[in-house]
């Protein structure tokens, strides 16, 4: 190169030296050779090579970083993160725990569909029509019966379905001990709240909240809320317990299945149970006045859906020809005796270090397990006091009939006693229902949510529901407005001691209907033990029927 001496203007590394090794000494004196090859370009390109290697090195360095950050944020530091959101939201709210799992339901749910189009649309090409394509797609879009739609489109490629429903990440994450954690955490949180219910939601709720020590501390001082108590009783219970043995429990369980579900469906919630009674109430406190009537609202049309949905039962209507029960207790169907109920009550744990549970102690449960006892004296299905006559909506309170006037030891008050007439006889048997898998159990419950949510909203009238819905207009329709005026007379006669007038009213009203009026049967009863003549004392009240209760007293 010109300009350039050889070779000291050219570094060590850019040069190569050559000379001869295999020469005598005289000719090493004599003469001197020595080769110097310019390798410039070679360096260079040496260089290049090096610094490549390096920002490649650096570059793998850093995507390896990067991978081995979010392997440990996905499956370390993020699980750790939702497990301590998911404990603070269970301790702020005990309840919130089922929401959690409905949550983590859905979000599996959508992955499921998500895996499913996925694997629709790699085998669309293998036989399936584009225009059925078109047809999925759509519902996948709408969320209506994905799964049954894929599935059938996808049986003649099963094959290649079958063998993968999951993938070996998907399978590799399932098996993560801090996802099995944080499941196992969400499962123990709903089955604290599915066990101490509404009641025990406190206990649960100052337990979480003491962080000084593990000791735990179920006594905790209960509170005092006002709250709408009713119980559920079914009659016969004990017959039915002799007949059916070893399968009472699952015949409980479906009056059960249905009785909790009907019940959270209208913001209530059940609480404790001994044999076939159930305790259920609803919460007043902390509510304004508007929204405790519509709960008391939610709560009357809670036990009419209730009667309706175990008269319509496929399940149930078995037991009517069951031949054991059959011959015990002739024409069995299932019957229920409700009552509703409002005050005050002391919310809190009952029991010791060895076993608690979660419940209410008042009165005013003493007064609605009385009460639910008195619907086998007046013949009705629901009975519910003048306490709660006055919490409901005037276009519920409507619907219900004045039938007695009495006085309860256990509330030293005296109490108007209605009902809410129904004849359960009018409804048909329903389908038998498919044993449900979790996917469309997790889908029931969001339709019951978004049900809830929209009763809740302040535009949504409760009183329409009796006018609409159609198993309680079916249940209501032979009760005629003549019938109740006539009985609303003989009953005004009834309390005001003019019995001569009320018993041929109340005669006439017994038989007016297909069927026998409990009511009014009741009512001509007490007259006879008084020979049809009021008290001289007469107030227009008597004391509580004493009939025999049932389960919880």
């Amino acid at each position: 190169e010109k300009g350039v001496v050889c070779p000291e203007q050219i570094r060590w590394q850019e040069r190569a030296i050559f000379f001869p090794t295999a020469v005598k000494q005289t000719e090493w004196d004599e003469i001197y050779w020595m080769f110097v090859f310019d390798r410039r370009d070679g360096s260079k390109l040496e260089a290049a090579l090096n610094i490549g290697q390096t920002l490649f090195i650096c570059l793998l360095l850093g995507i390896g970083a990067v991978t081995f950050s979010n392997d440990a944020n996905k499956y370390v530091l993020q699980p750790i993160e939702r497990m301590i959101a998911n404990v603070d939201k269970i301790r702020n709210n005990p309840l919130a725990a089922m929401t959690i799992g409905d949550e983590e339901s859905r979000k599996a749910e959508q992955g499921t569909q998500k895996s499913l189009a996925r694997k629709f649309t790699h085998t669309h090409m293998a036989g399936v029509s584009t225009d059925e394509f078109a047809r999925v797609r759509r519902s996948v879009t709408e969320g209506d019966g994905i799964r049954a739609r894929l599935q059938r489109l996808l049986a003649p490629l099963g094959s290649l379905c079958s063998k993968q429903e999951k993938s070996d990440s998907d399978r590799q994450e399932d098996s993560m001990e801090t996802v099995v954690l944080e499941k196992t955490i969400i499962k123990i949180g709903s089955l604290l709240a599915l066990g101490f219910g509404e009641a025990g939601a406190e206990i649960i709720a100052q337990n979480m909240k003491g962080d000084n020590t593990s000791t735990l501390n179920a006594m905790v001082p209960g509170r005092n809320v006002d709250a709408i108590f009713g119980m559920c009783n079914l009659k016969n219970f004990t017959d039915i317990t002799e007949v059916l043995k070893d399968e009472v429990m699952v015949f409980v369980n479906r009056i059960t299945g249905i009785t909790h579900g009907v019940i959270h469906e209208y913001f209530g919630s059940a609480n404790h149970n001994i044999g076939g009674a159930f305790l259920l109430a609803w919460r007043l406190s902390g509510h304004s006045p508007k929204k405790r009537t519509k709960l008391a609202d939610m709560a009357l049309a809670s036990l009419a859906k209730l009667t309706a949905h175990i008269g319509k039962s496929a399940q149930l209507a078995e037991y009517r020809t069951h031949a054991k029960l059959a011959k015990r207790l002739p024409n069995y169907r299932v019957r229920l005796g409700l009552s509703l109920h409002s005050g005050w009550a002391i919310e809190g744990a009952i029991g010791s270090e060895f076993k608690i549970d979660a419940s209410y102690l008042s009165p005013s449960v003493i007064v609605a397990t009385k009460l639910e006892a008195t619907t086998k004296h007046y013949g009705v299905t629901i009975v519910f006091s003048d306490t709660m006559q006055r919490l409901l909506s005037d276009a519920v309170a409507a619907h219900g009939r004045q039938i007695d006037v009495v006085h309860v030891a256990q509330s030293r008050a005296i109490h108007k006693l209605y009902t809410l007439d129904l004849d359960d006889l009018a409804l048909d048997v329903g389908k038998v229902p498919l044993n449900a898998q979790h996917k469309e159990r997790f889908r029931a419950r969001l339709e019951i949510r978004k049900r809830k949510a929209e009763r809740w909203n302040d535009d949504f009238v409760m009183g329409d529901l009796f006018e609409r819905d159609p198993d309680i207009n079916r249940m209501r329709s032979k009760f005629t407005e003549e019938f109740f005026a006539k009985f609303q007379m003989a009953f005004l006669n009834y309390e005001a001691g003019e019995w001569d007038i009320a018993r041929p009213l109340l005669e006439a009203t017994r038989f007016f209907l297909s069927t026998e009026d409990g009511p009014s049967a009741a009512l001509l009863r007490h007259m006879e033990s008084h020979q049809d003549q009021a008290p001289e004392k007469w107030e227009g009240w008597r004391e509580l029927p004493d009939d025999r209760a049932h389960g919880i007293v």
